[in-house]
């Protein structure tokens, strides 16, 4: 079936006006949320752990993060305290609030009773309830912590312990969630002081955090030789003129190759990964850490592990954000003439994709974040889903 249409077919432009609006303090507390929610639990793990325990598919899906101006709770649900063992505290608690029906499926559900399919308007959730909400979020980041002991200071209605909450006189952050149980939306809300979130560490860049990146590509350069000029001496350069490099290290083998030392290192990096370039081209890593500058070789300090790391987190390197696909036999492209109109395998805007050398890294939404167009991530893509 041929996917190009007629020029004089009407087009219709893509709806901008259609985007959700934020702004960038949301979407700044909202990063901050999740950087400190993983320090206490592993996120991709706890939807896994809410499907075993209530023995149905799950998914959470992140809405949006607000300061709180008003405390208010979700209307006749049910909430409940949490804070780490070693810090009981209200100050650093978080509160998990979730409407009537997600709590009367998911205690239904935990029990092996069928949940109730209709609940009549006004029902609040009880006390008995709230216990089993307190009991089913403390099992689960129990079971997805971060190696730390999690406990319930108390649980009950959404709106009175939201108000408790606002009574610290702290600034709140609220995340709104909805959560699908066996396909079925139910709202849900997370409520955190942001003092709690400020003080959370941010993700280390280390080894793990490399190799969560899976197969992007990343192309760090292999520098010969650095010297100090002036940006007047840059600037006068011409062509024909000679720049003298002064203290050269590398020997010449062959027609065309070089041996010595060479340093691996970001463009902006001033330190460097120190290797050695073998006359096949080889590059064989010594591990030290030291100055690209020669005259600053005093003031660098030895770093045996973790060097090549540091200096690959610096390389920038270029985001593809891909809206859509076209897709049609080559035949069909051979056709098409200026005014043709080609039709996508998705709607544009429906997902976008953030693909970095070939490799998707992340898929997410098109958002308008301060009258600018953002996109909102919704997944990360591993290696397994790079390779499909």
């Amino acid at each position: 079936m041929r996917e190009a249409v007629s020029s004089s077919a009407h087009a219709k432009p893509f709806p901008w006006h259609a985007l959700e609006r934020t702004t960038r303090a949301d979407a700044d507390a909202l990063h901050d949320v999740l950087r400190w929610a993983a320090a206490h639990a592993d996120l991709p793990r706890l939807a896994s752990v809410f499907a075993e325990l209530l023995d149905a598919e799950v998914e959470v899906l992140l809405q949006r993060a607000q300061p709180v101006t008003a405390a208010r709770g979700i209307p006749g649900g049910a909430a409940v305290l949490v804070a780490r063992a070693d810090a009981p505290q209200l100050e650093h608690a978080m509160l998990v609030e979730a409407d009537i029906a997600l709590v009367a499926t998911a205690v239904a559900r935990v029990a092996k009773r069928k949940p109730p399919a209709v609940l009549e308007a006004g029902t609040s959730a009880s006390a008995q309830a709230a216990g089993g909400l307190a009991a089913i979020v403390v099992a689960a980041l129990r079971r997805a912590h971060r190696g730390l002991a999690m406990r319930a200071l108390s649980a009950g209605p959404a709106e009175a312990l939201e108000a408790d909450m606002a009574r610290l006189g702290q600034e709140l952050l609220a995340v709104t969630l909805t959560v699908l149980v066996a396909h079925d939306a139910h709202e849900a809300r997370i409520v955190v002081p942001r003092s709690a979130v400020l003080a959370a560490a941010r993700r280390p860049w280390n080894a793990a955090a490399l190799a969560a990146l899976g197969a992007m590509p990343v192309s760090i350069p292999v520098v010969g030789h650095a010297l100090r000029a002036t940006a007047t001496d840059v600037a006068s350069l011409e062509p024909g003129d000679a720049l003298m490099l002064e203290g050269w290290p590398l020997t010449r083998t062959g027609r065309h190759g070089l041996a010595g030392p060479v340093r691996l290192a970001a463009p902006a990096g001033g330190m460097g990964v120190a290797a050695d370039l073998h006359e096949d081209g080889r590059v064989v890593l010594r591990g030290e850490v030291v100055p690209l500058d020669a005259a600053e070789a005093e003031m660098g300090e030895t770093i045996e592990t973790g060097g090549l790391i540091e200096a690959i987190g610096e390389v920038p390197v270029v985001v593809r954000v891909e809206i859509g696909e076209a897709r049609m036999p080559a035949r069909e492209w051979a056709a098409l003439t200026r005014g043709d109109v080609v039709t996508l395998g998705r709607r544009v805007g429906e997902a976008v994709v953030l693909r970095v050398g070939g490799v998707p890294v992340a898929r997410g939404d098109l958002v308008e974040v301060d009258g600018q167009v953002g996109v909102r991530i919704v997944e990360r893509l591993g290696d397994d889903v790079a390779k499909r």
